[in-house]
């Protein structure tokens, strides 16, 4: 009986300016000589989650206010990470602009899956900017960030629902706020008005503004893990009845990772850094955490690797190796990978 050649998962960040799924095939190709291959790309935000999302069949559009993502069952939407503050005041941003957005990827049929990528906003108004330009109805400017928000008296988000309806809502949040509160000592305002040093007298009034709104429109969310989370907009999705997740289990999600991972004997993933402050992101995370659960070894790829041996075991990490040097990104994760692919699959 012939031998069973080793199967290896390459599931892969953005890396040297390639984006997720292009950097996993480069991988690959070091490996396919002695291993049977699979790909997958992964990513935790930004233009690099919609090409991760949509590769290889699906459609990326290229705005100048942000991207959009088009697969048949999937609309994934994301800004560009501009500030969006009103003046100088850091507690002041609307989450309008992001609606808008929104708005101009919603014609015609509401999408099975639409993806909101909430990573790289900058906002503070707890989704209000977001809902009116979908078609919520207040008694003050609900796009002009928080502070109007103070007199609010009534409002109407069940057009929003509506037009939402059937879609399943997702909206990617930054790894690690997914249990972030919107209000009170522990909420999105007091957290970084006291890091500005802001007066106690503006974060108690921007706290009860907020307060005052997610009263008004869900108040069985008011008090949600997560709704917090990416300037409160994690708020607004969870009271159109959506859920939240980051970026790297979306794609995870939607590849179908946890079949991969079962069938694989290694996986190997890329990132940009891979040091003791970066710890790889949010994709190498991911990872760790799932090959741990299976008991399949992760190995980490990465122009910049600066984490020990032990640092790397108590994340999950089998081993992290530098990207070959060379003048091309793709040339140098295939040497990369043919190199690993030598001593790994040798194991087998």
């Amino acid at each position: 009986m012939a031998e069973r050649r080793p199967r290896v998962l390459l599931a892969s960040g953005p890396l040297a300016g390639l984006s997720p799924r292009s950097a996993a095939v480069a991988l690959a190709r070091g490996f396919a000589e002695a291993a049977d291959v699979a790909v997958v790309g992964l990513a935790e935000g930004g233009q690099a989650l919609g090409r991760a999302l949509v590769e290889p069949d699906g459609e990326l559009e290229l705005l100048r206010s942000g991207w959009l993502g088009r697969l048949p069952d999937l609309l994934a939407v994301g800004a560009e990470p501009v500030p969006s503050g009103v003046g100088d005041d850091p507690l002041g941003g609307s989450s309008a602009d992001l609606g808008r957005l929104v708005g101009y990827a919603l014609q015609g049929a509401a999408p099975q899956t639409l993806l909101l990528d909430l990573t790289t906003v900058d906002v503070h108004d707890a989704g209000a900017g977001l809902l009116a330009t979908l078609g919520a109805v207040a008694d003050v400017p609900l796009d002009a960030g928080p502070a109007p928000l103070a007199g609010l008296t009534r409002i109407a988000a069940d057009d929003v629902r509506a037009r939402l309806a059937g879609s399943d809502l997702v909206g990617v949040i930054p790894p690690g706020q997914d249990a972030d509160l919107l209000l009170g000592l522990r909420g999105i305002t007091s957290r970084r008005g006291r890091q500005l040093g802001l007066p106690a007298e503006r974060m108690l009034a921007v706290d009860a503004a907020l307060e005052r709104f997610a009263q008004a429109v869900a108040p069985d969310r008011a008090q949600a893990p997560g709704a917090g989370a990416a300037g409160g907009l994690g708020f607004a999705i969870l009271a159109l009845g959506g859920r939240l997740s980051t970026g790297a289990a979306c794609c995870a999600e939607r590849a179908g990772l946890g079949r991969a991972l079962r069938a694989a004997d290694l996986v190997v993933t890329g990132c940009d850094s891979f040091d003791f402050g970066s710890r790889g992101g949010g994709v190498v995370a991911e990872l760790a955490a799932r090959c741990e659960a299976v008991e399949t070894p992760l190995v980490v790829v990465s122009p910049v690797v600066g984490m020990s041996g032990r640092e790397m075991r108590v994340m999950g990490v089998e081993s992290a190796h530098p990207l070959e040097p060379g003048p091309e990104a793709s040339a140098a994760l295939t040497a990369t990978g043919r190199r690993l692919a030598a001593g790994w699959t040798a194991r087998w």
